[in-house]
């Protein structure tokens, strides 16, 4: 067997582990959320149904966060200076973290099985939008500054 051959076979089942992977965090938030809301838990089948239906809600909005995170090392290039150019890596900042925002609304909205409002969850989604946005700004220069024993620098 060449890989050549088996590309496409392979491809359609990375994608297929990628979803299911990806529904099992929707799923560990619902148990979560039913514990929290003291909601009565979904069947097994509603369960899946709506862990699959948020991986294929959120293809958008997290490509949009990705895009944002990194429109402004794109906008910038090379340029390391950030006092060239503060406006963009704020710009950058403000559309990751509207993306964010949208990513944990959405979550708060559907996966609780009981009828959530904007006016219930707009708090919750935006604290946890800031506190995702400092841990994007804060893990890379943690990394590059605490790891250099484990890359031999």
């Amino acid at each position: 067997m060449e890989l050549e051959t088996d590309s496409s076979s392979l491809l359609i089942l990375g994608i297929f582990f990628a979803i299911l992977g990806a529904s099992r965090l929707f799923i560990a938030i619902d148990r979560s959320f039913t514990i929290i809301y003291r909601s009565p838990e979904r069947s097994m089948l509603r369960r899946n149904g709506m862990a699959m239906g948020m991986v294929l809600i959120f293809l958008i909005p997290f490509a949009l966060l990705i895009a944002a995170n990194l429109s402004s090392s794109l906008i910038v290039g090379g340029n390391q200076n950030i006092s060239d150019r503060p406006g963009i890596y704020i710009l950058g900042f403000l559309c990751s973290l509207l993306a964010a925002f949208i990513l944990f609304e959405i979550i708060y909205l559907l996966i609780p099985n009981k009828k959530m409002s904007l006016k219930v969850t707009w708090c919750g989604a935006l604290i946890a939008s800031f506190l995702f946005e400092i841990v994007i700004i804060w893990f890379p220069l943690y990394a590059q500054t605490n790891t250099k024993s484990y890359t031999g620098k």
